[in-house]
């Protein structure tokens, strides 16, 4: 070996071998990753299900009444939908008459209407309260930036959770006083037990109260579901 070669040092070992490297590359997290998780726009009624296990209904063939719990739903929501809240309590077998003559009822809705199950409605405290309200709002679309963390627990925290996400949903009935505003919603669950539709629903009303916190000049102090299967209002806690 010459003395030129003796003093040539010997090629260093890499610090970092290149299955390192493929660890490390297969281990990296992207930091905006809690944040693909969040929505960019979901509806009130999405978050409010969100958690709960599907329940399929039993066929309407099968069924006492021959219809689906939907069908008799949405025969009450489209029925409530039109009904005046401006005058005394209507006779509702005439209701009903004028809506399908003004085409605001589809007959096939009116066939499956239960004029029994809506009728305590308008001997209610609700009612009453209807009659005071300075403003009512009647399946009032609304949409709202929201932060993501009050929508969804993916959000988890720090950026993600800051986040804003556009919230949409439809209100049953707000209604608007001098100094507070409430907000309603018609239930017709068959449940008799008012604390499922606490449970179940209590996140939902509590978005349309953040919602409407920001389109009111009034602060929304009461949220209320109105169960036509227990007959009565139940007062929902604001948190």
């Amino acid at each position: 070996m010459t003395a030129a070669a003796a003093r040539t040092p010997a090629p260093q070992r890499q610090t970092r071998p290149a299955v390192e490297m493929l660890k490390a590359s297969f281990a990296w997290r992207s930091p905006r990753a809690a944040l693909e998780k969040v929505p960019a726009k979901v509806s009130v009624s999405a978050v409010a299900h969100a958690a709960r296990p599907v329940a399929l209904e039993r066929p309407a063939f099968l069924q006492k009444t021959g219809m689906t719990g939907a069908e008799r739903g949405t025969a009450i929501h489209a029925f409530m939908q039109s009904v005046p809240f401006d005058g005394p309590a209507p006779d509702l077998d005439a209701e009903v008459r004028r809506q399908t003559d003004l085409q605001l009822l589809d007959p096939a809705l009116a066939d499956k209407l239960d004029l029994d199950a809506v009728r305590p409605f308008f001997a209610s405290a609700v009612w009453r309260r209807i009659r005071l309200a300075k403003q009512i709002l009647r399946e009032e679309p609304f949409i709202t930036a929201l932060p993501a963390a009050e929508v969804t627990p993916a959000a988890g925290q720090g950026s993600a959770a800051a986040a804003e996400v556009l919230v949409q949903g439809i209100a049953d009935l707000v209604l608007v006083f001098d100094e507070h505003a409430e907000i309603l919603d018609y239930k017709t669950d068959r449940s008799r037990d008012a604390q499922y539709y606490i449970d179940e629903y209590a996140a939902q009303l509590r978005l349309y109260r953040r919602a409407f916190a920001q389109r009111l000049a009034v602060p929304v102090t009461k949220l209320t579901i109105y169960s036509f299967a227990i007959e009565d209002e139940i007062d929902v806690p604001l948190a």
